[in-house]
Parts: structure tokens; sequence; C-alpha cells
């Protein structure tokens, strides 16, 4: 049976963007007129998408000028990314290169399903060199709601898998919380700001990606 796995970006596969981050801020003053807290902001795990809604709500602008805009915020976060990008941005957790190398050879078919906007991880990952590892993607820019990012993928990758090969990887509950509203697998990896107790809910947890051993055994199941 063809497998498909799901990674996130932050947490995941690399450190948080700095620049991505401070984008939110940006934006909204840009955009909307507000100044924003973005450092303040409960946003690990959710798409930019509602990150923006939610910062912006803070500041009672009213949905629908939100949303009446919302293209303009994208286009801006992609612009101010792709002009302040530095490594700092980019940088990959360990051994996460040598994971996908490994998935690769062994014919699993890899994507990601992030928060960021399309455009935003596009340049993260290729800047990170890993771009080639990838077929497919969900993205913060395609819903609000992060497990409707599954259906994103699988359409991208244009060939149907069934939900049982299916594998989302990420650092915070909200990507299991994904996966199960997905009815796809849930694998929690504990690099980011929770640790294995907060992710014990998955069907598997594991420390960082340097334990591929116990990655690659259950994915034989």
């Amino acid at each position: 049976m063809e497998k498909l796995l799901l990674f996130d970006i932050d947490g995941t596969l690399m450190e948080e963007s700095p620049t991505h981050t401070y984008s939110f801020n940006y934006v909204c003053e840009k955009i909307y007129g507000v100044k924003t807290d973005i450092e303040s902001f409960p946003r690990h795990g959710m798409t930019d998408t509602g990150i923006l809604y939610g910062l912006l709500k803070k500041q009672n602008i009213p949905e629908i000028e939100i949303k009446n805009k919302i293209n303009e915020a994208f286009r801006t976060m992609e612009e101010y990314v792709s002009s302040n990008i530095k490594p700092a941005d980019y940088a990959l957790l360990n051994n996460v290169d040598h994971v996908l190398e490994t998935l690769k050879e062994k014919k699993y078919v890899l994507g990601i399903l992030t928060g960021n906007i399309q455009p935003v991880a596009s340049i993260r990952i290729k800047k990170a060199g890993i771009e080639k590892y990838f077929a497919t993607g969900g993205y913060g820019s395609d819903d609000i709601i992060r497990s409707k990012l599954v259906d994103y993928a699988m359409e991208r990758y244009g060939r149907s898998i069934q939900k049982s090969g299916i594998y989302l990887i990420g650092d915070t509950p909200l990507d299991i919380k994904a996966a199960r509203e997905a009815s796809v697998n849930a694998i929690g990896v504990a690099t980011g700001m929770y640790d294995i107790n907060d992710l014990k809910s998955a069907d598997l947890v594991i420390e960082n990606l340097t334990d591929e051993n116990k990655l690659l055994e259950y994915l034989k199941n």
C-alpha cells in the first residue's frame, strides 16, 4: 500500500522562522492599519490564516474586512519574507535531511502539511535544500482549519491514497488534533515547545528525528 507522510515545518523540520513570525506584525500594520504583538499570541500549530484572523479580531477588525484583504495580506507576507530571509529562517533540525533521504529511498511519498502560507513554505524549503523530497503539500493559505489541508495535499498529489496510509507528522497537539479530524495517522515529534507527554495522544511519539529507527519500524505496520 502506498503511504504518504505529511510533514509540518516549524518545530518539526525547521526551527521557527524569526522573519516569518515578525511578518504578521508587519502585515497587520501595513494592510489593516493596526499594531499587533505576535510574540504574545498563542499561535503554535495554527494556520497562518487562523493567526491573522486571531490577531486582527483582538484589534476589533471586522471579519469581513479581514477576509476582503486576506489575499493582499498573503502577498505582503510573501514579499516581506522573501526580502528579509536569513539562514535562521530555514535552519533544519537534527537529522532532518538524512531522514528525508532515507524515507525517499524506501519509496514513501513525502509531502508538506504546514500552517505557513504556500509561498513562504516554498521559499523556506527551497532555501534549506529539501524541496526535492516533497511531492505535494497543504498550506496555511489553503484554509483556516488545519485538518482540511490534508485534502488539499491529496488533491495536489493527484492520486488516491487510503486514509490508513496517510501520516501527519508534527510537533504540537494541534497537529495531532488535525490528524484525528482528517481520519489519518498522527506522529508526534517532541522537537518544538511540547514534550512527549504533551503529544502522547499521537499514534507514535518520538523525541526527535534522530530516532529514525523507531519511526521506520512503525511505518512498516
